[in-house]
C-alpha cells in the first residue's frame, strides 16, 4: 500500500497523507474534478483501510457561500 500512497503523491494524485503514530486513523488530501474520480482514487485502498470522505470549501469558497446566503458570521 504505501509503495502505491507514495506514487500517488509523486503524480500529484494525493496533495498529502499521514498516519497516526499508533496506527488507529490517518488522512489523505486530494483534488478531484468529481465524485466518481474520488471513489476511483480510494478504491484501489479499500482492502487495506476503511474511509470517511468529506468535501471542504476553500476560504474564498466559503466566503462566497457567506456573501450569498447573507451569512456574515464567522470573522
Amino acid at each position: 500500500m504505501l509503495k502505491g500512497v507514495k506514487a500517488d503523491l509523486q503524480a500529484g494524485l494525493m496533495k498529502d497523507w499521514g498516519m497516526c503514530i499508533d496506527g488507529s486513523g490517518g488522512y489523505m488530501v486530494c483534488e478531484v474534478p468529481s465524485e466518481a474520480e474520488l471513489f476511483d482514487s480510494l478504491h484501489k485502498y479499500r482492502a487495506y483501510v476503511g474511509f470517511d470522505a468529506m468535501q471542504v470549501l476553500t476560504v474564498e469558497q466559503t466566503m462566497e457561500s457567506r456573501k450569498q446566503t447573507g451569512s456574515q458570521t464567522g470573522k
